[in-house]
């Protein structure tokens, strides 16, 4: 009866402590140190600020108001840019080291921030590069793109992800692992239509 005990000891073992390694095997979350990674907004054509009381569009010297109110960590100022015009957008993707290279890939993606902080729909078809960076080396990635016109997406704010993904040689098939997610946000007002 012991030998019984003791298999399922060793069998309780193994489990709590090597299958969660293989299920989490396919992320690289420890890479996260060696990359920096920076989103920047450019050539916004104004700032949007949230806040309790709602959101404001500032634009042209005018300011607007929308009874929208995102929850507090979204609150603050950001780039304004219009439907039908580029938002320009730049990632700024940095190996501190200590490898000598990192093989990544860059994917992009940009949503609808709805006011209960999750995501709405899709504002782009997502985009990856992938590059090889030398320790030390930064690296700017045009990320810009144009939102045309669409009467059924929502004004206030956008979400715009960037995935830095560790890309796996060797293994054919397999998809590169997760390192980290990074969310920049900006906005587009409502469209008025003349």
């Amino acid at each position: 009866m012991n030998k019984k005990y003791l298999f399922l000891a060793v069998l309780l073992a193994f489990s709590v402590a090597i299958v969660p390694c293989l299920t989490a095997a396919g992320n690289h979350t420890g890479e996260q140190a060696m990359l920096d990674v920076d989103i920047q907004f450019l050539n916004s054509y104004g700032t949007t600020v949230t806040n309790a009381q709602g959101t404001f569009y500032n634009y042209y010297g005018m300011t607007f108001r929308e009874d929208k109110v995102y929850p507090s960590q979204y609150w603050g100022t950001y780039a304004l840019y219009f439907f039908d015009g580029p938002t320009t957008i730049n990632v700024r993707v940095t190996n501190k080291g200590p490898r000598a290279k990192a093989k990544i890939r860059i994917k992009t993606e940009a949503y609808v921030l709805r006011t209960d902080g999750s995501s709405g729909a899709s504002l782009m078809t997502p985009r990856t590069i992938d590059i090889e960076l030398a320790k030390g080396e930064t690296r700017n990635i045009d990320a810009s793109f144009v939102l045309p016109y669409n009467p059924s997406l929502e004004s206030g704010l956008d979400r715009f992800l960037v995935k830095v993904l560790h890309i796996n040689e060797g293994v054919s098939g397999r998809e590169p692992g997760l390192i980290m997610v990074k969310e920049g946000v900006y906005c587009p007002p409502e469209y008025i239509k003349k």
